[in-house]
């Protein structure tokens, strides 16, 4: 992706979230989704859809780890050869958050710059996730 797109996106995401306005109880307990195997990232993200869909203020969260950190390097496809951002993206933009594994990214050598639009990095995947639970109330659920 290039600089101006991710300008474009990223412009596109604050506009978004300055028109939103989300009551006061939305920061409260969410949801956060494991995912550690971007061979089972369409069936999550398909998951986090629905889940999206049917509490549309609920806080959630998506933390990749391990080989599901794949999913959200920018080009990347599933096994049918469909991009994996055109789920991310509107997810994010719908105000889900997208949370990559820098522990893993360094494992892996992939540059955080080549993230999907929307992605964030923690330091540790497993941290965030367990942060989230006992911090922030979040149910956890691994599809």
């Amino acid at each position: 992706m290039n600089s101006t797109t991710r300008f474009s996106h990223l412009l596109a995401v604050m506009l978004v979230a300055l028109s939103i306005s989300l009551p006061a109880s939305s920061a409260g307990p969410g949801v956060v989704y494991h995912i550690d195997s971007s061979d089972r990232a369409v069936g999550a993200l398909r998951n986090v859809a629905n889940h999206r869909k049917a509490y549309p203020d609920l806080p959630i969260t998506v933390v990749a780890l391990g080989d599901g950190v794949r999913f959200l390097v920018d080009g990347s496809k599933d096994a049918h050869g469909n991009s994996f951002a055109s789920m991310v993206e509107p997810l994010a933009l719908a105000g889900v958050k997208f949370n990559a594994c820098a522990n893993t990214l360094n494992a892996l050598s992939i540059d955080p710059e080549e993230l999907s639009f929307g992605v964030e990095t923690v330091p540790s995947g497993v941290a965030e996730i367990g942060r989230l639970q006992l911090e922030e109330d979040y149910a956890y659920i691994k599809p």
